[in-house]
């Protein structure tokens, strides 16, 4: 026979109104109570329908993660994680791949918060067209646009003077930089931070580059230039690309020149010589953006809370210091 609600109300010895409320999550109940109904649950098999909740509460018990490109490794890691949260915290997750593309992006969206209680969003656009219409929580690239929603990022403008402190410390004067996209908001602060922190030792050459490890043409030559002593990339997968290149044009790392990343992917420790980073709380990152949305999700409204999280530097191969009479050259 199928077990019914009455059957776990019995169980549990409260009402089933009460049961519904901590399946659904639509109410506060006292830690006991739920366990005793947790425990009902458990102990008889019950399986609460989804279509039938929906339709009752409007509620799929299923989060949105919207990525932008799923071949960076950064975001995997981003994805497992908000995962994680969303499975503890009893929510399915839906992923969608939104691409380089401003329209799909849009289109993604707009599909994606059919079939969601609420999404985690990256977006791709710097000024997106589309606004969420649920509940949402933006990662990581938080315009003017975006304020009123809840976002987690991390503090890239930290990032960026980080990476300008080693360049001193360390006595490199002559820079390349491989910046990122100039629509992406992390990007352009870390290479504001970056340049400011500097002062006058501007880096030799700029470039805006994708976040790939396809480096296009012009990076490619420019990473020739002997006189750099130290490449700065976007992000790691940018790094392991200059990399590749480095090392095509017969120059080594870190004897000839330096390189530093940017997120610490699992893939810069591997490569040769191990990649020096700076690591963003990937994991803290993911779950934080889960529990801010399912406070919204519960009701818990009030401004828009904007969480700037920590970054730090991750010393390993491909950087070193330069001879104090080199530095000076």
């Amino acid at each position: 026979m199928r077990v019914t609600l009455k059957d776990v109300a019995r169980v549990a010895g409260v009402s089933t109104a009460t049961v519904s409320h901590v399946l659904n999550g639509t109410k506060t109940v006292a830690e006991g109570t739920r366990e005793r109904v947790e425990a009902a649950v458990e102990a008889l098999g019950y399986r609460l329908s989804q279509p039938a909740r929906t339709l009752r509460t409007g509620r799929h018990r299923v989060l949105g993660l919207l990525l932008p490109d799923l071949t960076n490794p950064f975001f995997p890691s981003l994805a497992q994680a908000v995962a994680e949260t969303a499975r503890r915290l009893g929510y399915g997750l839906m992923l969608s791949e939104s691409g380089a593309d401003y329209d799909s992006e849009s289109q993604a969206l707009a599909a994606l918060e059919q079939r969601v209680d609420g999404v985690v969003w990256i977006p791709e656009a710097l000024h997106p067209v589309y606004r969420p219409h649920r509940p949402a929580v933006i990662i990581d690239r938080v315009g003017p646009e975006l304020a009123a929603f809840d976002s987690v990022s991390s503090d890239h403008r930290a990032g960026g003077r980080l990476q300008a402190r080693l360049a001193n410390e360390l006595g490199h004067r002559c820079i390349g930089l491989l910046a990122g996209p100039a629509d992406s908001i992390s990007a352009c602060s870390r290479r504001e931070a970056l340049c400011e922190a500097l002062g006058e030792k501007r880096p030799e050459w700029i470039l805006e580059v994708p976040f790939s490890m396809q480096l296009p043409p012009e990076a490619v030559e420019r990473l020739a230039d002997t006189r750099v002593t130290l490449v700065i990339a976007a992000n790691d997968a940018v790094a392991i690309g200059a990399l590749k290149a480095l090392k095509a044009h017969g120059r080594r790392v870190p004897q000839d020149v330096s390189l530093i990343g940017f997120d610490d992917i699992p893939w810069a420790a591997i490569v040769e010589p191990p990649l020096s980073t700076v690591r963003q709380p990937v994991r803290a990152i993911g779950r934080r953006a889960v529990e801010l949305l399912h406070r919204r999700l519960a009701g818990q409204g009030g401004e828009p809370t904007h969480l700037v999280l920590p970054v730090e530097y991750v010393e390993r191969g491909s950087v070193i210091a330069l001879e104090q009479e080199a530095a000076a050259i």
